[in-house]
This record gives structure tokens, sequence and C-alpha cells, in this order.
């Protein structure tokens, strides 16, 4: 019915009289706590299916718990809730894996929340620690194994996710089984410096790798891989400064010294490639290697004396080492030839032809001892062309002929 502006509407009029509002705001608090109380309900159901094994419908309780105003900020959930997942990802049946493929990363999750919230409101005395510490390093363990098969999947962003995860679970590692576990932070800026770079996010992994530098990472992993990564992107002067940083702690490592070689060799900065290798061979006077790799640069500049000095040391050092026998071998030969070239160039009848022709025939004599020596290693096409030549030379048909 149409009423006049001189009619009021007051909240007796409106609701009724007969105390009306009041029963209504009774109805509506009861109501209210039924709904409070049927989402804690849903809280306890979880778990109770979890021992019943009905884990799909301990997921939906869970998940309906987790989504409620009035639960979402339990610990309790949380702590129900983690339960929940760890039984699913834990579980050896793959239907039941598969009700959830981040399972994993869900409880670790909750329990995070579920210790989080806890130590919060109850910080002098916890009722969730105990119960949730333990199960939280499970979750972790699984959830560090799950970003690994991430990894190895190439979902390097679901991987981080992981390590994002485990980082955040690091300050309630309360029996240090994370850190003995090798979850650390260390470690877990290390994996995620990895992610990156398998990811290709160069700018991400320099940032992580400079992380690492800071905190001085004992791995030169971190330095070959940030070398290779910037000289990939033709970034020669950056790829140089990591090299130069890692030295200085992996002053032996052969991985750096083998890129710090490559690039000045494509430089063609020969005399600084020849003082950082005489360095580097100072540093690590045991290493056949680098011994290897300053023979190779006095022979590509023809200085055979010193080339056979320390081809010879590397052979001392592993008498088996296919590189310091082959090149040796070479070495060798490129005297036998250059013995061979000034016997062609003197005249007839020179005194000095006898000499020349010993020469020859001494050096190539040694240039097959060691290429055999690296044939019987490296069954090289190229190795066995150049003794049947030798031995051609030397005029011993027979053994030419094991090498035809």
């Amino acid at each position: 019915m149409y009423k006049s502006s001189n009619d009021s509407i007051t909240p007796e009029g409106f609701f009724g009289k007969n105390n009306t509002m009041q029963k209504l705001t009774t109805g509506i608090l009861v109501a209210f706590s039924s709904m409070i109380l049927a989402q804690n309900n849903q809280v306890l159901n979880s778990f109770n299916y979890v021992k019943s094994k009905e884990f799909d419908k301990a997921k939906a309780a869970s998940d309906a718990a987790a989504a409620n105003e009035s639960t979402r900020s339990s610990a309790k959930m949380f702590a129900y809730r983690g339960e929940v997942y760890r039984a699913i990802f834990s579980d050896k049946s793959d239907a039941v894996r598969k009700l959830d493929a981040e399972a994993e990363e869900k409880s670790l999750d909750a329990f995070i929340n579920c210790l989080k919230i806890d130590l919060k409101e109850n910080a002098k005395e916890p009722v969730y620690k105990d119960q949730v510490k333990g199960p939280m390093v499970e979750a972790a363990a699984a959830t560090n194994t799950k970003a690994k098969w991430y990894a190895q999947n190439k979902e390097y962003d679901k991987a981080l996710k992981c390590y994002d995860l485990i980082e955040a679970a690091l300050p309630y590692d309360f029996d240090q089984s994370m850190k003995r576990n090798n979850m650390t932070k260390e470690k877990i800026l290390y994996n995620k410096y990895e992610m990156y770079g398998k990811g290709g996010d160069l700018a991400k992994m320099q940032e992580y790798a400079d992380k690492l530098i800071a905190i001085n990472y004992k791995d030169p992993q971190v330095y070959v891989n940030m070398a290779n990564a910037l000289l990939n992107s033709k970034d020669t002067a950056k790829a140089l400064s990591y090299i130069d940083k890692g030295k200085i702690i992996f002053e032996d490592n052969m991985q750096l010294t083998d890129l710090e070689l490559k690039i000045y060799k494509a430089q063609k900065k020969t005399d600084i490639l020849k003082q950082k290798l005489i360095k580097a061979v100072e540093a690590a006077p045991d290493n056949e290697v680098l011994h290897v790799n300053l023979g190779n640069l006095y022979k590509d500049s023809k200085d055979f004396d010193n080339a056979e000095k320390e081809y010879l040391k590397a052979l001392e050092l592993k008498p088996d080492y296919e590189p310091a026998n082959y090149n040796l071998g070479g070495t060798y030969y490129s005297k036998g030839k250059e013995w061979n070239d000034k016997l062609n160039n003197l005249p007839p009848k020179d005194p000095k032809l006898k000499e020349y022709e010993k020469n020859k025939d001494d050096a190539f004599k040694k240039a097959v001892t060691y290429l055999e020596k690296s044939y019987a290693v490296d069954k090289s096409e190229g190795t066995k062309k150049i003794l049947f030549a030798l031995y051609s030379r030397l005029g011993d048909a027979e053994k030419a002929a094991l090498y035809k």
C-alpha cells in the first residue's frame, strides 16, 4: 500500500513488531555459527577421509575448507590440508597421485602456512609445531625431487616455484633436517641460478651468479656456465671477467683455463695466451693437460724444442695420456719434415747429407713410437695414414702394411 511522505518507516515497521528484529538477528547468528561448524567439519572430514583412504573426498573437503573465509586462515585447516596432500603424493597408486599434479607443492605450502600462523598466534606455546615439523621436511624433500623432475622436463618456471617454496620453509627447519638433506639457502640460490640458465634468462642467471659469488659459493660451474652463456651472447669481455674471478679461487680448473685459451686463441693474442698458460702451469705443475696445452702453443709457433719438453712432462705425469702421445708424435713428425726439407735443399755431395738424413730418420722413428701409442687408444683414421706414410718413408714395408 502506498504511503505518503508523512509516513515513517521504522525498523519495527519494516520487520514487523514483537521483537522480529531480535529473532532475525538470532537466526542469522545461528545460521552463521552453523556455517562455521560446517566448515570446521570439512577440516576434520578431510583428515578422516585420508584415514579411510577416500583421497578424492579428502581433497574435495580440504579444498572447500581452504576456500572458505571462516577457515582459510586457520592453522588447524592448514595442518590437515598438509596431511591430505602428503598422503596423496606419498601413495603408491598412480590413480591417487594423479588426483593432483602439484600435491607435493600444496602439502609443503600448507605446512608452511600452518607453522606461520601457529607461531604468530601461539608464540609461547605453539600448538602444531611438534606435529607438523617432521611432515613439513618430508614435503620439502618431495618438492625438491619434484623440482628436479620439472627441470628434466624443461619446466623451469615450475621448478623455480618449488625452490621458492623450499626457501620459504627454511625458517621452520627446527631440527636442521632440511640442512642435512642439502636443502640450504646457498643450494637453493644455486638451483635457481641453474634454472634461469637452462631457461635462457641471461639477466636473471647473471643476477643469481653475482649473488653466489657474493657469498663465496664454492663451485667452479658458476663461473664456467656464466662464461659460456656470455660467450654465446657474444659478450666476450664479460665472459673473461667471470673466468678471471673464477680462476682466483679455482686456479687449476681446466674448464676455466680451456675457455680462457679458446677466447685468446680466437682473438689471436698469442703472447697473452702464452703468459696465461705459463702461469697456469706454474700454479698446477702436476696437471698434464696444462702441459699439453702449452706444448700445443709452442708447436703452433714452430718452437718444437719447447713443445717437446712440455709433452714429455705431460707423459712423465701420465704415460698413457693420448693427447700428449699424439702431439709429441706430431712434433717429431714436423721436426722430421724440417730435416727432410733441409736435406732436399743441400747440393748432391754436401758433407751434411748423412747428418741431415740421420736427423730426419731419428725424428720419424720417434714420431712413430708416440703415434702408435696414440693409435692404440684412439683409432683415428688420420693417425693411421700418418703411420703408414712414416713407415713407408723409413722403408719398413711390413710395418707400413699394418696401417694400410
